[in-house]
């Protein structure tokens, strides 16, 4: 969450990209060993970043999966609550899945 509230999308798909501990440092909460380790569990994933409203949608979705799951919640679950959200920015999303799997 504090990833999300910190940085957009695309400006973490960035620090991932570039593998900059520096700016990953920044996030409170987060000191030198959880940015190299968030940094490598991310190094094998694909970011694009392409401007189109589908693709934003699906970028705050896949942001909003990695804090869903950083909170202990399983993938099937996550996914299942996604699929009935209705909000298109990442906090929203968070948010609206936080109450369907409190349920």
């Amino acid at each position: 969450m504090a990833i999300c509230s910190t940085f957009t999308p695309s400006s973490f798909s960035q620090i991932v990209e570039t593998s900059d501990i520096a700016m990953l440092k920044r996030v409170p909460g987060i000191g030198p060993k959880g940015a190299s380790r968030i940094l490598v569990e991310l190094s094998g994933f694909v970011l694009t970043n392409n401007d189109n409203e589908e693709n934003n949608f699906g970028e705050n979705a896949s942001a909003a999966v990695m804090a869903l799951e950083s909170l202990g919640f399983k993938k099937e679950q996550i996914n299942k609550a996604l699929k009935t959200c209705t909000q298109t920015d990442t906090s929203g999303i968070v948010k609206e899945a936080l109450k369907k799997l409190q349920r």
